[in-house]
């Protein structure tokens, strides 16, 4: 049971949760009609646990420093997700509740923090036993599956904590971390037997969604990196709506491998049948698409090596090939200039005289050299024939770890 005396220091939170209700306990615990509920998530607590013996568990937000805390808000919200669907405790209505609560006090959970400083967060600031918190980090240089994982899961009720769930591991999969680490931790919480079925979870663990997107069937990484692909901005211009004297703002003012200015080969004109919007033409004789073909280069754009990108782009072709080259350069001091280190060659495939989308990740690495900036380069090439591009778009959608960084 919560003490009488629990400090819900109202005062300290400045009206951020003025006109919120509390939400209904679904046993004992009746709405109150506040007009001004301030810091409901403590009050609900206090409130709620006073008529129901459940204790009170707070999931905090995971730390990950590799993507500046996105991917560990989304661990946090699946912990909540999981704990709710599961039963058994008093939860926050949201975890951003305790989100907000935390960046206002300027909490800062975390697997370093000492079990004592935790347990005065738990215990003072959220009037609750149960905190669930940890840290996920990719581990530089293994693909996008490897993560170092810290999840600890402490009972503050007494003097001294029950530690339920404390441990360090690093996952061969991205899946198991909801399938085998957090379920390991709701198992050693509720003291369930490892494997056994908990209220509304499937006994088919591996066909759950991976991570606490809405998106049925996608993982916390991938969620996150959708997000990053739906709001970072695009490091080309590549709408190819703006530009000057028959050139496209952010490309090249030369074409082609003899580099001839626009205008022949490679034309900065209006999409036919549609002259409101704007493309980059290509126009292949077939002397030329049987040789060298026709490339045409955006200008350079700042990267990070192992951060992992993603090239999009809508083009359609009446005969010849298309390819993408997206290069990566580093700076030789030596040879005072700029050169390729690495490159993603992306293979555009689709029906003829339509436009088709392509999009493609790749991740710039060197094992001697450091990718700093990108550019696109357009080719086509093997049969005569005209070639439009529209809507070229480059955006980081997954960081580059700490440690690669460094």
């Amino acid at each position: 049971m919560m003490k009488d005396e629990c400090k819900l220091k109202i005062a300290d939170c400045k009206l951020q949760n003025v006109g919120k209700t509390l939400r209904h306990n679904r046993r004992q615990f009746s709405i109150f009609n506040f007009q001004f509920a301030i810091c409901n998530l403590l009050l609900l607590l206090s409130v709620a646990q006073a008529a129901d013996e459940r204790k009170a568990a707070i999931p905090f937000d995971f730390v990950s420093k590799f993507d500046d805390g996105r991917y560990g808000r989304m661990v946090g919200e699946l912990v909540w997700k999981k704990l709710e669907r599961d039963g058994g405790f008093i939860l926050p209505e949201t975890i951003g509740d305790v989100r907000e609560y935390c960046a206002a006090h300027k909490l800062s959970p975390s697997p370093e923090m000492e079990l004592e400083a935790m347990g005065k967060i738990v215990r003072e600031h959220f009037g609750a036993q149960v905190g669930i918190w940890g840290s996920v980090e990719r581990v530089p240089g293994t693909g996008e599956d490897a993560y170092d994982l810290t999840i600890k899961c402490v009972d503050f009720s007494d003097t001294r904590p029950k530690v339920h769930y404390d441990v360090k591991a690093r996952t061969k999969t991205v899946s198991e971390i909801p399938h085998l680490y957090v379920r390991q931790m709701l198992d050693a919480l509720k003291g369930r037997k490892p494997g056994e079925v908990g209220k509304g979870e499937s006994p088919h663990p591996a066909a759950e969604p991976s991570g606490p997107s809405r998106q049925s069937g996608t993982d916390p990484l991938a969620a996150a990196a959708e997000d990053n692909w739906k709001n970072e901005p695009n490091l080309i211009a590549g709408d190819f709506e703006r530009g000057a004297d028959g050139v496209p703002a952010g490309w090249d003012k030369t074409a082609g491998q003899q580099r001839a200015p626009l205008g022949t080969e490679v034309r900065w004109t209006t999409e036919k049948n549609n002259p409101a919007n704007r493309v980059a033409r290509f126009v292949l004789d077939k002397n030329t698409a049987e040789n060298a073909g026709v490339m045409y280069y955006s200008d350079y754009f700042p990267i990070e090596e192992g951060a992992k990108y993603r090239f999009q782009c809508r083009w359609r072709s009446d005969g010849p090939a298309v390819k993408v080259f997206v290069k990566c350069y580093d700076y030789f001091p030596d040879e005072a200039r700029r050169r390729e280190v690495y490159r993603s060659q992306q293979n555009l495939q689709g029906p003829g005289n339509a436009w088709n989308t392509h999009a493609e990740d790749f991740t710039p690495r060197h094992s001697k050299y450091a990718p700093r900036w990108g550019r696109v380069m357009l080719y086509a090439y093997l049969k005569p024939g005209e070639v439009e591009f529209d809507d070229v778009i480059v955006k980081r959608i997954v960081p580059v770890s700490p440690g690669e960084r460094d």
